[in-house]
């Protein structure tokens, strides 16, 4: 899996399946740096699958669940901690 992060604030903006790499094309503005995540180990399964499905989705206070951390120069994906989905309450008709 490939992970496209804007490196100046570790957001991330796309996460692509090594599947549908070769059809996919981003239409960002900004230079996004690349990470990769190997999917089929065990231990990134998971991952791989949250993170895709996560993406886009924030908390009450508008975090992502998943970012990019630079860890003295090395680029990390963290989970934040107690994250819970906000969705928004239904509009009273």
């Amino acid at each position: 899996m490939k992970v496209l992060f804007d490196s100046t604030t570790g957001k991330i903006y796309y996460a692509i399946p090594d599947k549908s790499w070769f059809m996919f094309h981003h239409s960002t503005n900004i230079p996004l740096t690349e990470f990769e995540i190997e999917e089929i180990l065990p231990n990134n399964q998971g991952v791989a699958i949250d993170l895709v499905a996560k993406l886009g989705k924030v908390d009450s206070i508008g975090d992502p669940k998943y970012y990019m951390f630079n860890n003295a120069g090395t680029w990390e994906l963290h989970l934040k901690d107690g994250w819970e989905e906000f969705i928004p309450p239904l509009p009273n008709l």
